[in-house]
This record gives C-alpha cells, sequence and structure tokens, in this order.
C-alpha cells in the first residue's frame, strides 16, 4: 500500500495529474479541498469513495463530466 505524500499516512488516493502521480491519504487530501485545491484526476486505492463524497460536498471546484 501506498503512503500519503504528505505524512506518510496509508494513501486513498493518487493525484494522477502529477508526474509522478502522488498518493494522498484522507486527512491529507481533505485539507487540500478545504484550501480550494483538491485533487480532480484521480485514481481511488482503498478508502478513496470517501474522498469522492468529501469532494462533491466540500469542493467549489466545476468537476468535468464525460
Amino acid at each position: 500500500m501506498a503512503a500519503c505524500t504528505q505524512c506518510s499516512a496509508p494513501a486513498v488516493i493518487e493525484d494522477l495529474d502529477a508526474q509522478p502521480p502522488k498518493p494522498w491519504c484522507l486527512g491529507c487530501a481533505t485539507a487540500l479541498v478545504r484550501a480550494g485545491d483538491p485533487v480532480l484526476n484521480y485514481r481511488q486505492l482503498n478508502g478513496g469513495s470517501d474522498y469522492q463524497h468529501i469532494l462533491a460536498g466540500g469542493s467549489t471546484q466545476v468537476l468535468p463530466f464525460g
């Protein structure tokens, strides 16, 4: 299992816009949403569906459709 880029906790998503892709734990990924810099292009890892709910409820970003 991958570790978070920021705090080394178990990652729940992987940021696909970063090269190489960056793994994030739920806490750090949530902090990015609250700071207004959410990860929009990501791959879910274990627990990634929790991030999807936080992103939908806490982000002012517009998600692409399609």
